[in-house]
């Protein structure tokens, strides 16, 4: 029997599956993960958590914020109206690929006018966001593919990793299932 073009389709897709996948992998064996356990010491003590990013990067900014919050811990979203003041004793975790978003790095020089500690998460060691940070966490995106496919290597990895932080915490701080149903939006 001829193969359809759905056929085609289905096998082109996991192909892709498969080699983002593998890049995945391959970024994830060279992370220091001692610096996210850093991150992971540092986020229950701090007063409040300010979580960052543009474009996608934005969107796992704000999941993770999400998670925080499901772990008891407050977190904010630069921007949004109901966001308090920022100051001393404040952490902003800024996400970006690049380390070159114009957006994030005025985030994170203001955060740290105002006395907050500020942790970058980026695949770029030597970039503006890096500079400003107190502390930068590398997530490495292959080199030799285009920015496209760097950004989501660094987009998915950065996502899993922050997931394994709140699972960490949540351990640490005894967050059990009732206590995260509890938490969970209710009003969907």
């Amino acid at each position: 029997m001829a193969a359809t073009s759905s056929d085609k389709d289905r096998g082109a897709v996991k192909i892709a599956w498969q080699q983002l996948l593998g890049r995945m992998s391959a970024a994830t064996d060279q992370i220091d993960w001692a610096s996210f356990l850093e991150l992971v010491e540092m986020l229950p003590r701090v007063r409040r958590t300010y979580v960052t990013g543009a474009g996608r990067s934005g969107l796992v900014a704000r999941s993770f914020a999400m998670r925080l919050m499901h772990a008891g811990l407050p977190a904010f979203i630069p921007g949004e109206t109901i966001s308090p003041a920022a100051g001393e004793g404040d952490l902003l975790v800024a996400i970006s690929c690049t380390g070159r978003t114009g957006y994030t790095d005025y985030m994170c020089r203001r955060a740290r006018e105002l006395g907050a500690k500020v942790v970058v998460i980026t695949a770029n060691s030597d970039s503006p966001l890096a500079r400003d940070a107190d502390k930068v966490v590398i997530i490495p995106a292959p080199a030799d593919a285009s920015f496209v496919i760097q950004a989501e290597v660094f987009e998915h990895v950065t996502m899993l990793c922050l997931d394994s932080v709140f699972s960490v915490l949540s351990e640490q701080l005894k967050v059990d299932l009732e206590t995260f149903r509890k938490r969970h939006a209710n009003l969907e």
